[in-house]
């Protein structure tokens, strides 16, 4: 095909941009991977409001490069699909759609451990080929070529800080980072992504301030359901056993018999 005349929008190509939330995962995936844009979609969740301060706040603080960041307000309002646990299915799909038109290779900031199916690599796979049959040459565009990925999906979050302290990343970071489902200033330390905060924090031998959290993330009930599994490995794989260590670091002492 030849002679595509269009008025493209698309300043996208050849550039890398990296989905990001304000959570811990994001600003290190920022540190690891320096991709050329960072892109926040505000998307409706009970937790916005605090999150897009927290946000404003990374930038503010040097954590993050005000020149990098995207903000993309008022376009994707997924309030009414929210779940009461703050699952939002297929908010990934939405997110990898927008950030197309920012760049061509897509980081999402996925760990190991992470459960939800459009965070593992077969979900990548998808969007990659769906993004390549759309962008194939045509009267409106030429070919674009996409990646969409997470590099550090065989990693752990404690394996995760670990890299990131050891790469010249700052604790003060990860602690500036807002990871609650609770919307509140202060984290209420007891939801899954506090938690597991905590988790890698304690493994790390990172401190963490008593007023950080509301309440004390290791005495969370919904960890009493839980535990069996960890034992048995069969509640997020190999991030079970860190888990069940910074359990015990916790004095625990009825898990810690899980170690031995």
């Amino acid at each position: 095909m030849s002679n595509i005349i269009t008025r493209s929008k698309e300043t996208a190509k050849g550039k890398s941009v990296l989905l990001f939330s304000g959570g811990m995962d994001s600003v290190m995936f920022d540190k690891l991977l320096n991709p050329d844009v960072l892109l926040y979609i505000p998307s409706g969740s009970a937790y916005e409001e605090i999150e897009t301060e927290k946000v404003h706040e990374l930038a503010n603080s040097g954590w993050i490069n005000w020149n990098k960041l995207v903000i993309l307000d008022e376009v994707l309002n997924l309030k009414a699909f929210e779940r009461d646990d703050m699952i939002v299915p297929n908010r990934n799909a939405y997110l990898v759609l927008l950030a197309s038109h920012y760049g061509e290779k897509i980081y999402l900031g996925s760990v190991y451990g992470d459960r939800s199916f459009d965070k593992d690599k077969t979900f990548y796979g998808f969007m990659e080929n769906l993004l390549n049959h759309i962008w194939q040459e045509q009267h409106w565009t030429e070919t674009r070529r996409f990646t969409v990925e997470s590099p550090y999906k065989d990693v752990t979050k404690t394996e995760l800080v670990d890299e990131y302290i050891k790469a010249g990343g700052y604790v003060e970071a990860i602690l500036d980072s807002y990871s609650c489902y609770s919307g509140d200033l202060q984290p209420c330390g007891i939801c899954k992504p506090c938690f597991r905060k905590a988790v890698s924090l304690v493994n790390n031998n990172i401190y963490i301030p008593e007023d950080y959290y509301k309440s004390n993330p290791f005495t969370a009930e919904w960890l009493e359901d839980v535990i069996p599994l960890m034992k048995e490995g069969k509640y997020r794989g190999r991030e079970d056993k860190e888990t069940l260590n910074a359990i015990c670091e916790h004095q625990w002492l009825s898990v810690c018999d899980a170690l031995d």
